[in-house]
């Protein structure tokens, strides 16, 4: 990396605003000012704010593609004024197409594509756009606004109606000085992060906080403040039995594209790679670009958590310049105060430090990090789709007077976990029931006995139902619409950016999305084994590579509460007042901790979580030192 650009290049850029604003613009100006310095962690390279009648943008930006002053922020063009977090990847062609409609650019960015594709189609060209954002463009000759979400939602947008504006960030600590008097807990989306270790959309934690759907618009009339409902502009393509399904040579082809065209940037570009079959064959394609490619893997000093090895042995075959960084766990739990501080709303998937110290690692030789992430969606990789998920509607058969009977095994070694899912489904009755305690850390039956009180309002229920195809297409489409935007999608976003680094992900890209969702057989055929992403990836790597055994990356958070998190976890959790939840259900499974329960020690650490984030976040406080 040149010298002059690692000076100044620290983090992926952030929007921010305040709109329908009834005070003079020069007020707005000052406090959209105020959320963009939250976000200057996201994009130091350059900033600026733009205020008129009725609303206030900003920005922070991390300069990926035209390096120069023609690509800042807020960006005007005749009565269009944008800002824009992400990147599109067929700007080429866009440019090209809206220079023929008579356009004229000063520069070189795709941001500034962007803007006149809106002045020439309006929110119609969302759907044109490959690519990932969160962004706002004011017509201030028509004296509305619109707010719009990339196609998976990687990139978050939060939205905040209060006092009669509406407020947008790229994170919600840009909006917490602001509005920390007027926000509430919302005890529904309480609930749903304790069973799914995430905050499920379009809720936010706080009551008055909301997140903008993935693939949606919203038009704000600058007046009124009103908005309707957000605009869907984009859905996962539906079954078509009458198409033919992919060859793994079609699907190495459409990755070979979408991996291409990730690498145009002019800042240097790496991959993380942790031997895996979607790393390594995004890797393998990067490759086939150029013959200079970096690569990063963590490794863990306890064998249970390392497959580092995996990593350097597709490395050392496909001749990438590798790094390894190894982590025992106490010094991977030095990082726990830097994850909470950058996740500002709980978030309890642990492997998420392991992210963010890869991250890290990558940050220190390239701006951008190709990942695999979206392989196992949409090719069906999850080990979940073997089990209670693949045979949800048979638990639908099942005489809900048997529940008791199996809940008796819970505690069982090695089949207890897999009996109380069971009991859990057949107690419930339904089949996306069955899969929504397939994939809870806190199911059910402990859910309520947690927070009794605790309404829930769970899409992933809605949507399974919803969801076309065979049962394991259903559980891919659903985990496509959940699980990867509100957990992975955001625990990468999250982590890459606390470094300074821009994520990018070809497996998500339209083409590839559209081979897997028409092949969605083969995942029928071989649940949890990605049997097409595999053969594809046999093409370029040997059989040896390919055939190894899946691993989760994670970190050792249940060792942890037994042992250096013991003492924070009695003072924050399992002492104190039932104010939010019951403490004696918490400390009775921490008796099932102390005998081993690696689902308590799942269930502990999303307590654990969001207490940390509750005394930081809503009570300021700052967090506790943790040394190895």
């Amino acid at each position: 990396m040149p010298t002059a650009l690692a000076a100044t290049v620290r983090s992926v850029c952030g929007v921010a605003g305040i709109l329908a604003w009834s005070r003079p613009a020069a007020d707005g100006e000052r406090e959209v000012a105020q959320m963009v310095d939250a976000l200057h962690h996201r994009g130091p390279d350059d900033g600026g704010v733009a205020a008129g009648d009725g609303w206030a943008i900003g920005m922070r930006r991390l300069a990926i593609i035209d390096l120069s002053a023609a690509g800042h922020q807020p960006m005007a063009s005749g009565d269009h004024v944008l800002v824009f977090n992400g990147e599109v990847y067929n700007f080429a062609e866009l440019r090209e197409e809206l220079a023929a409609l008579g356009h004229t650019f000063r520069g070189g960015s795709d941001t500034e594509v962007v803007l006149e594709a809106f002045r020439e189609w309006g929110p119609a060209a969302l759907d044109r756009f490959n690519g990932f954002f969160a962004l706002c463009v004011v017509d201030t000759r028509r004296r509305v606004a619109w707010l719009a979400r990339d196609r998976f939602g990687k990139k978050p947008l939060f939205l905040a109606r209060l006092r009669g504006r509406l407020l947008f960030a790229s994170e919600l600590k840009a909006m917490l000085p602001l509005c920390r008097d007027e926000v509430t807990l919302d005890r529904a989306a309480l609930a749903g992060y304790l069973r799914y270790q995430y905050v499920p959309g379009p809720s936010s934690i706080l009551r008055e906080v909301e997140k903008l759907p993935p693939a949606s618009w919203l038009e704000v009339d600058l007046e009124t403040g009103q908005t309707g409902e957000p605009q869907i502009y984009w859905q996962p393509p539906a079954p078509d039995a009458s198409l033919p399904a992919a060859t793994p040579g079609e699907v190495l082809d459409v990755v070979r594209e979408a991996t291409a065209r990730r690498m145009v940037a002019d800042v240097p570009v790496g991959a993380f790679l942790s031997g895996g079959t979607d790393s390594s064959l995004v890797v393998a394609c990067m490759r086939d670009a150029s013959e200079d490619v970096r690569t990063f893997a963590i490794g863990f000093r306890e064998g249970t958590y390392d497959e580092s090895g995996y990593a350097a042995a597709v490395a050392q075959h496909l001749g990438t310049r590798h790094a390894t960084f190894t982590l025992s766990g106490d010094e991977t739990l030095k990082a726990l105060p830097a994850f909470v501080e950058a996740f500002d709303e709980p978030f309890a998937d642990s492997s998420a430090i392991a992210t963010y110290a890869v991250a890290r690692l990558a940050r220190q030789h390239v701006t951008v990090a190709l990942t695999g992430d979206g392989g196992d969606e949409l090719f069906g990789g999850y080990t979940r789709y073997q089990g209670v998920g693949a045979r949800a509607e048979q638990i639908e058969r099942v005489p809900r007077a048997a529940a008791p009977v199996l809940a008796l095994g819970r505690h069982l070694p090695r089949v207890g976990p897999r009996l109380d899912v069971l009991a859990s489904a057949v107690r419930l009755g339904t089949a996306a029931a069955a899969y929504r305690e397939t994939v809870s850390i806190w199911r059910t039956p402990d859910l309520r006995r947690l927070v009794p009180d605790a309404p829930e309002h769970d899409a992933l229920l809605d949507t399974f139902d919803a969801a076309a195809g065979g049962p394991v297409e259903r559980l891919m489409r659903c985990d496509i619409a959940t699980y990867l935007v509100d957990d992975i999608l955001q625990k990468v976003d999250r982590a890459t950016m606390a470094v300074s680094l821009e994520a990018r992900n070809p497996l998500l890209d339209p083409a590839v999305v559209a081979v897997a969702l028409r092949s969605t057989e083969y995942a029928e055929e071989g649940p949890g084994r990605k049997p097409l992403l595999r053969d594809a990836l046999r093409l370029v790597l040997p059989d040896a590579l390919v055939d190894r055994p899946k691993m989760g990356f994670t970190v050792p958070h249940t060792a942890w509460l037994r042992g250096e998190l013991k003492d924070l976890l009695h003072d924050l959790v399992l002492s104190g007042p039932d104010e939010l939840y019951r403490r004696s259900t918490a400390r009775k499974v921490n008796r099932r901790l102390a005998g081993g329960s690696r689902l308590a020690g799942h269930q502990l650490w999303c307590l654990l979580v969001f207490e940390l984030w509750r005394d930081h976040w809503l009570r300021g406080r700052p967090l506790p030192a943790l040394a190895a």
